[in-house]
């Protein structure tokens, strides 16, 4: 018998052994000492099957606790090349092994992964498929990597809430009731929308292990796969989509053309924000309206526009970060063409994590195998007041 169901069988005699003993002690036909003995009696029995219920579920999870350990055991990954730590995941080798039939696919995780730069074929330097990956996505957009990510096990549709409007206060007059004032809340619903690649790669590649096949791969599907994620989380209209960050953003500035973009007009849109969201906030903008922006100056001729000095640092605008993207609109009519606003008030969502499979079917008669690349996710913005856009009227 397994011991959850012994310990379970124990506690059940041990109930009825319960309700013998209050009958005995109800019993008014016994006389005290033969209720005595028969109470000690009972009690021994009830101590013997309190002790076997305990000893069965100790032992429950003791075996609860080296399934679990055996699960995670099976988890690690054997150590690999030098230079990798007992119990750390090397994905090159995980990957590998995936292109030799060894396993059928992995499972990497987007949070974990670090910076790693992008290689091609020809570079055999080892370094992280993920890593590889998120690089791409960045180089496309710094954007996604400013929201606030929520990873869920599921692609169930979620509520979330939205905040549309602040309560606000007023001075209380003594012995006098507090005026009344709700913020204004609505719901979105946010689902899951799958994103994906198939990539091939030749069995040469595959059995080559000089060659980067990593670099090779994680170049090509962080680029392509960025490219569809970031368009729809920026500019998505919430059909079969997500909703954009910037198609929910309001208008804080509206200018007429390009004449109109003045440095006085990018400070009315900084103004339009409250403070507290200007604290993380970012420029965001296509690269041909930066070209025009980069020449404003102030009332003293100095230019607004601030380059960086710091690899890897953002270039500035009014001593904000300014992030460029191909798919915010370039100045046209009715066009946002420039966001202001803070992305961590954007909700990403992905299912679990990026997903690779191999298969050998696919491409048998040519010698080839595929890798398919898949993200799940979607997106919404949850507090409106975070993001105003400069529009354009005409061009």
């Amino acid at each position: 018998m397994h011991f959850a169901a012994a310990a379970k069988a124990a506690l059940e005699k041990r109930a009825g052994l319960i309700n013998e003993l209050r009958s005995v002690e109800a019993d008014t036909t016994l006389s005290e000492a033969e209720k005595r003995e028969r109470v000690e009696r009972i009690d021994v029995d009830v101590r013997a099957l309190e002790a076997e219920a305990r000893e069965s579920v100790e032992r429950a999870e003791r075996e609860a606790e080296v399934r679990s350990l055996a699960e995670r055991a099976g988890g690690l990954v054997l150590p690999g090349p030098s230079g990798f730590r007992a119990g750390e995941r090397d994905e090159a080798a995980e990957l590998r092994a995936v292109a030799r039939g060894e396993l059928p696919g992995v499972d990497f995780d987007l949070r974990t992964a670090t910076t790693g730069t992008a290689a091609n074929a020809g570079n055999t330097k080892p370094v992280t498929f993920v890593a590889q990956v998120i690089e791409a996505m960045r180089e496309r957009s710094p954007f996604l990597n400013r929201t606030r990510i929520l990873t869920t096990g599921g692609g169930e549709t979620m509520e979330w809430p939205v905040k549309n409007g602040r309560p606000t206060a007023a001075q209380v007059a003594e012995n006098t009731a507090y005026g009344k004032s709700d913020g204004s809340w609505t719901k979105t619903n946010i689902g899951a929308y799958k994103y994906g690649v198939l990539l091939e790669a030749t069995q040469e590649i595959v059995d080559d292990s000089a060659l980067d096949i990593l670099g090779i791969l994680a170049q090509d599907a962080g680029e392509a796969v960025a490219d569809k994620v970031v368009a729809d989380l920026l500019v998505g209209d919430g059909s079969s989509k997500p909703w954009g960050w910037i198609t929910r953003a309001a208008a804080g500035k509206t200018v007429a053309n390009t004449a109109a973009l003045t440095g006085d007009a990018v400070i009315d849109l900084q103004h339009s924000l409250l403070s507290p969201y200007r604290r993380n906030a970012v420029f965001m903008m296509n690269d041909s309206t930066l070209a025009v922006v980069r020449k404003l100056k102030d009332s003293t001729g100095n230019y607004l526009w601030q380059p960086s000095l710091q690899a890897g640092a953002p270039d500035m605008l009014l001593g904000t970060p300014v992030l460029t993207d191909p798919n915010v609109a370039p100045i046209g009519a009715g066009a946002k063409a420039i966001a202001y606003g803070d992305p961590s008030k954007y909700l990403t969502r992905q299912v679990k994590n990026l997903r690779v499979v191999r298969s050998d079917e696919y491409g048998f008669d040519r010698d080839v195998v595929a890798f398919k690349v898949t993200w799940r996710g979607s997106g919404d913005l949850f507090d409106t007041a975070s993001v105003k856009t400069l529009v354009t009227t005409a061009a």
